[in-house]
């Protein structure tokens, strides 16, 4: 019995130790900086061996509370892929009164035996601009090298007590160990919401606070009587209740990323804070929290937004020789698109709002997202068309989860048509009506109209994007494989192609396609269609190649589609906890037809096949036939939706794997 006594105390007496670490800052062992590789993933290029965080309220008299964020945080970097993550960047809003950061940190290495320190030095802390909400404090520890361990403290004191960092229990390296925790005055409510999937137990608690108020109040010293200045100090204490939440994990595993992912941070794990109200001692009850109703709402009402659309005199001119108001609708949209397009330039700052505005950036032929796209709406409504901006947040800015005026970061316009809303982004010189770039595709977004009222819009493409790939070769009796390909791209497809290859001249271009395409030789190279945006953009050329076919003894082995053979399955992971987002439908499709050598003859070809997903998302067929003494190959894939839920990642996975194992299958020759 005392045995098993002396055994719980002792599991729970390690249990303490590992749960309630006290890491002192600048104290590392030799055992860490020997370590080399992180024990439950070799892969990893870092580690966070300890991370502790906490964000309490501060009350300072004459000037209200403050939030302070106290971050601890020591990292192992393996080799050199990891030393991205010896650089750190601390966001800070700025304001009427800026948030204000104190910064410490250290670099160990291991020399002769013996643990080094290399300090963070002053001047080695930048200052960066982001926008004018935003700056960040950017620092790269010193004395970088494999093995070393890097470590910082810093404090944010901020006066917007609203904005609670999240609490960020995940990352895309491994976590040994990490405590976090949020403390916050009974008179502010915060509404809490997790995103992620790593399970975790938050602990919640309360426990006693108090502000200790000090008074001084002079006596004495009348002009009608000859009296001594007296000063009396008091103090007056006020208790309440402070709430607690915190959370304490262990050996937490990296987000893994994955192709065809949106924007990774959107899946960290993490608890979000949202200031719903405040109730202050003898003040009423002060409410926060809005509807995504009431954000666009203000957003309209902005000078700078809702009142840029009611400026319409610099371009009626324009206009008037551009359109004829009686002409179709899609015709008067087309046209005035383009003309956005090319008489104002983005020069790559979103936002909401204008700058400049949208006179000055209609003059000047360059403005920010806001000039361009609301100046296209102001252009269609004065055409008699029914448009509106559409708030939306761009997928590098993340999905917003609280209705907030940060939220969205971007604005396009939408016409609303009896076929339904026409999506346009003027921004972007190769899009047409409802095919938006990538960067806008990050799921809903907000219509907004005159009379107040918005709604939410899907911004997907409903339009499937195309790659048709028509390939007719000859392999000789040697193997060498030479012919011709036309690829061609539409859709969203075809807009990535411009945007990507359009400014490239055409010797690097043609480097790319047989860098792209298993090294083959191309000549004669030729694209149609490059600005011509409403038709698809194709690439033809001649090639060649030695390295296509096999020759072992008197038998050819090949793959039906040659260098077009997709080799990996981009699908590794066993569970995807976040969705898989191709950003569009699409469709891809090879025609292969090969003529053979003279004097071989077919031994075995891959049979026909053709798979499809549950509940239909996706499909892949393959057909594969001879007809006299050629080979016709037709391999499709079909997406049909441009989101897979996590649900069914291990049936996307599933079709991925039978479409690859088909592609690597070999057709086989044997001389006659």
């Amino acid at each position: 019995m005392k045995k098993l006594i002396s055994s719980t105390l002792l599991f729970l007496f390690l249990t303490t130790i590992i749960f309630a670490q006290d890491v002192k800052f600048g104290k590392v062992s030799k055992q860490e900086l020997l370590e080399k590789y992180y024990p439950t993933d070799s892969s990893a290029n870092a580690a966070i061996l300890y991370k502790k965080r906490i964000s309490y309220f501060d009350y300072i008299q004459n000037k209200g509370f403050q939030l302070i964020t106290e971050v601890h945080e020591r990292i192992k970097i393996y080799n050199k892929e990891g030393y991205d993550w010896a650089t750190k960047r601390i966001s800070l809003y700025q304001g009427d009164e800026d948030e204000k950061v104190s910064i410490k940190g250290n670099t160990y290495n291991l020399s002769n035996g013996k643990i080094e320190k290399t300090k963070l030095n002053k001047k080695d802390i930048f200052e960066e601009d982001v926008n004018d909400y935003w700056y960040r404090k950017k620092f790269t520890m010193p004395n970088l090298a494999e093995g070393c361990i890097v470590e910082w403290e810093y404090s944010v004191t901020s006066p917007y007590y609203s904005h609670i960092d999240d609490m960020e229990l995940q990352s895309f390296i491994p976590i040994k160990y990490i405590e976090s925790k949020v403390e916050t005055p009974e008179y502010f409510v915060f509404k809490n919401v997790m995103k992620g999937y790593y399970p975790i137990n938050l602990e919640r608690s309360t426990k006693s606070s108090y502000i200790t108020f000090n008074f001084k109040e002079r006596t004495g010293g009348s002009s009608f009587a000859n009296g001594n200045v007296k000063t009396n100090y008091n103090q007056e204490k006020v208790n309440f209740k402070t709430n607690v939440i915190e959370c304490t994990l262990k050996d937490v595993p990296a987000l893994k990323e994955e192709p065809y992912v949106n924007n990774i941070n959107n899946y960290i794990t993490a608890l979000k804070f949202e200031l719903t109200s405040t109730k202050f001692p003898n003040s009423s009850l002060k409410f926060y929290s809005t509807t995504w109703e009431d954000v666009t709402k203000t957003i309209y009402q902005n000078s700078n937004f809702g009142g840029q659309l009611d400026k319409k005199s610099h371009f009626k001119d324009d206009l008037a020789s551009l359109i004829n108001l009686t002409a179709p609708d899609n015709e008067k949209i087309a046209k005035i698109f383009q003309f956005v397009k090319e008489k104002i330039k983005w020069n790559n700052y979103k936002g909401l709002y204008t700058i400049d505005g949208v006179r000055k950036a209609y003059k000047d032929g360059v403005g920010n997202v806001a000039e361009i796209n609301l100046t296209l709406v102001a252009m269609l409504r004065e055409a008699n068309l029914k448009a509106n901006p559409i708030l939306i947040s761009t997928r590098d800015h993340g999905i917003p989860i609280f209705p907030t005026n940060d939220g969205f970061n971007y604005v396009i316009a939408g016409v609303e048509s009896a076929s339904g809303i026409i999506l346009l982004d003027a921004t972007e010189k190769y899009s047409t009506p409802n095919i938006l770039p990538l960067r806008d595709l990050n799921w809903n977004g907000r219509i907004v109209r005159e009379n107040g009222s918005s709604s939410e819009i899907n911004l997907f493409p409903k339009k499937a994007a195309q790659k048709n790939v028509f390939l007719v070769g000859k392999i000789d009796n040697e193997g060498n494989f030479t012919g011709q390909e036309r690829l061609g791209l539409s859709n969203l497809l075809g807009l990535n192609a411009r945007s990507k290859n359009n400014n490239v001249n055409e010797n690097d271009l043609i480097g790319i396609f047989e860098k792209e395409n298993d090294n083959i030789e191309i000549d004669k190279f030729k694209t149609n269609n490059q600005d011509n945006i409403y038709k698809p953009i194709y690439y033809q050329f001649n090639f060649e190649s030695d390295n296509q076919v096999e020759i072992i003894g008197d038998k050819m082995y090949f793959s039906p589609l040659f260098y077009h053979t997709e080799k990996e399955n981009p699908f590794k992971l066993e569970i995807r906890q976040f969705p898989v987002d191709f950003g569009t439908p699409f469709q891809e499709k090879y025609n292969v037809t090969v003529t053979l050598p003279e004097g071989y003859k077919i031994e075995s070809l891959p049979e026909n096949v053709s798979f499809s997903t549950e509940d239909n998302f996706g499909n892949y067929m393959f057909i594969c036939k001879a007809i006299e003494h050629k080979l016709q190959i037709v391999s499709t894939l079909k997406m049909n939706v441009p989101i897979i839920a996590p649900n069914y990642y291990r049936s996307i996975k599933e079709l991925y794997k039978q479409m690859i194992n088909k592609q690597l299958e070999k057709v086989v020759l044997t001389k006659i």
